[in-house]
């Protein structure tokens, strides 16, 4: 399936545009997408959007997109799914301070990037390897309701690939944020108890994200940290891949 082009689409404002995505979700209307999208990164002003969608374009953004995510698909003999790319927003601090500016969400179906122009490909592989390889493991694992824990490992299996096929210096910052020890004192404290909830639980995003009071991104860093140490004893990613979220905390021996 060839990558979406969405920057025919780019015309028009972020709210209007979202109602051409109304077939890919059962049961939204475009204000609830548009929403949905701008909170994890899409722009959402028209501001210099013309400007930024040519120089995207100008950049070879889809066309990039389109040769990594070839080579993804290979590698993780993935399913073959629509891919929409659009301008992130620049204005938005966290994005910049955690991300550099660049986003991204995934489905067992489809796939969203939030993207700029600086963007190099190395950068760009790492957000699209990240994304992807949540495709690969919501295919590889599939399961009605999802926990706190599958969701950290999801996080954790996502950064551990970027760092292995594209490089440990596209990791994302928040992969230096905090010590093993304070990682597994994390656990113990934070994730352990709670980590059969499920994401319409109070508790899972501020775990997750390390919202509040919360440190942050607790959960993402948590999920690093185990399929780190999964790894580093041995394990192969491929059959991390495979295997459920309790299973690859077992093999890291994480809790003891």
């Amino acid at each position: 399936m060839p990558i979406v082009r969405t920057d025919e689409w780019l015309e028009k404002h972020p709210l209007k545009l979202c109602e051409r995505l109304t077939p890919y979700f059962e049961h939204a209307t475009a204000r609830g997408i548009y929403l949905h999208l701008t909170h994890h990164g899409m722009y959402s002003s028209t501001e210099k959007v013309t400007e930024t969608v040519t120089e995207m374009k100008q950049k070879r953004i889809w066309e990039r997109v389109d040769a990594l995510y070839q080579q993804l698909r290979k590698r993780w003999n993935g399913p073959d799914i629509p891919i929409f790319i659009f301008p992130a927003n620049a204005r938005n601090r966290k994005l910049a301070r955690d991300f550099n500016s660049k986003g991204g969400l995934a489905y067992h179906d489809k796939l969203f990037l939030f993207l700029l122009p600086h963007h190099e490909t190395k950068e760009i592989a790492a957000v699209l390897t990240h994304e992807y390889n949540h495709v690969c493991r919501l295919e590889k694992q599939p399961k009605e309701e999802y926990t706190l824990l599958d969701g950290i490992i999801l996080e954790g299996l996502a950064e551990q690939a970027v760092g292995q096929f594209v490089g440990k210096a596209y990791e994302a910052k928040w992969t230096t944020y905090y010590s093993d020890d304070e990682l597994r004192k994390f656990w113990r404290k934070y994730v352990a108890p709670h980590q059969s909830i499920p994401p319409s639980h109070s508790l899972h995003d501020r775990l997750l994200y390390g919202r509040g009071w919360y440190p942050p991104l607790l959960g993402y860093a948590v999920g690093y940290g185990i399929v780190r140490q999964a790894l580093q004893k041995g394990e192969n990613f491929s059959k991390l891949m495979e295997i459920p979220s309790e299973r690859i905390v077992q093999l890291s021996r994480f809790g003891e």
